[in-house]
């Protein structure tokens, strides 16, 4: 698989996040965010239920100041840069990123074949600073 396009980077202003499912059968949904000139992509799964979709409505992943990710089934709290589990039912347990990039035209896109990773030199958390 190549990388998938989904938007351009001026549809996810900083401190939001939007979620996607581009495949049919929904095992492709997640979501990416933008906060601080940093992207990440999570899949839309819980590590606590191991299921999905976390946001309470739609892209409403992050809590009301935006400093974390949010299980809308549970309150699970994580930090939207390392995913990592910060209160709740899975403490220290990890969202599972997707590898991202913002290509040269500006362009915010993923690489989701599961079973061959990126090429090497892609910055995979998509970082602009």
């Amino acid at each position: 698989m190549t990388w998938l396009t989904l938007c351009r980077s001026a549809e996810i202003p900083p401190g939001h996040a939007r979620g996607f499912d581009p495949l049919p059968g929904g095992d492709s949904a997640f979501f990416v965010l933008h906060r601080q000139g940093r992207w990440r992509a999570w899949r839309d799964w819980c590590p606590h239920w191991r299921t999905g979709p976390m946001a309470w409505r739609r892209d409403a992943y992050l809590s009301p100041d935006g400093s974390a990710i949010v299980c809308h089934a549970h309150g699970a709290r994580f930090d939207p840069m390392t995913g990592v589990c910060t209160l709740g039912p899975c403490p220290g347990e990890r969202l599972r990123p997707v590898a991202l990039r913002i290509d040269a035209e500006d362009r915010v896109q993923v690489w989701l074949d599961a079973g061959s990773a990126p090429p090497p030199h892609v910055d995979l958390q998509g970082d602009t600073t």
